[in-house]
């Protein structure tokens, strides 16, 4: 509750900053999420699939303790919305399938930048999608390909 409210009075002040602040949250929650999923798959033999699995569900419940409150709300949603959730959460949980079928054929220093690419499926979709709601620059499209010289410097680096 406490945490509900700071996060209010700084969204107040400046949603954007405070979405690039979770950004950077996000970003290095995955990083500790796949160095320690390449860990388990390679030094117990989990398989990826049971360690997805456990995973989402470990997250699932946390999500729903810290969301039970907005959880009425979100059942009176128009169908169209609770289609979309449903759709991303599959598209969500097969990622973190394959992420983690990678993490246990290829080192975590491979995996996470081709993983990393995953943004310009974003922006493609927001480009043709959001044209409305959000605007795809040309730089913002120069900075997503260079992220992909990245990823192909990081392929051709460990071949």
């Amino acid at each position: 509750m406490l945490m509900s409210r700071t996060m209010s009075r700084l969204t107040r002040g400046n949603p954007l900053a405070l979405g690039i602040l979770a950004s950077f949250g996000a970003a290095a929650c995955y990083g500790v999420s796949q160095f320690l999923t390449r860990q388990v798959l390679v030094n117990y033999g989990v398989p990826p699939l049971a360690a997805a699995t456990f995973g989402l569900l470990t997250g699932m419940v946390v999500l729903a303790a810290l969301s039970v409150r907005n959880l009425r709300q979100d059942v009176h949603a128009p169908r169209k919305a609770i289609f979309f959730i449903g759709v991303s959460g599959l598209a969500a949980s097969a990622g973190v399938g394959f992420n983690y079928s990678a993490l246990g054929m290829a080192p975590v220093s491979v995996v996470a930048p081709v993983a990393a690419v995953s943004p310009l499926v974003s922006l493609a979709l927001t480009h043709f999608m959001l044209q409305r709601m959000e605007r795809v620059t040309a730089r913002i499209w120069l900075g997503a390909a260079l992220v992909v010289g990245g990823v192909i410097l990081v392929i051709l680096g460990t071949a």
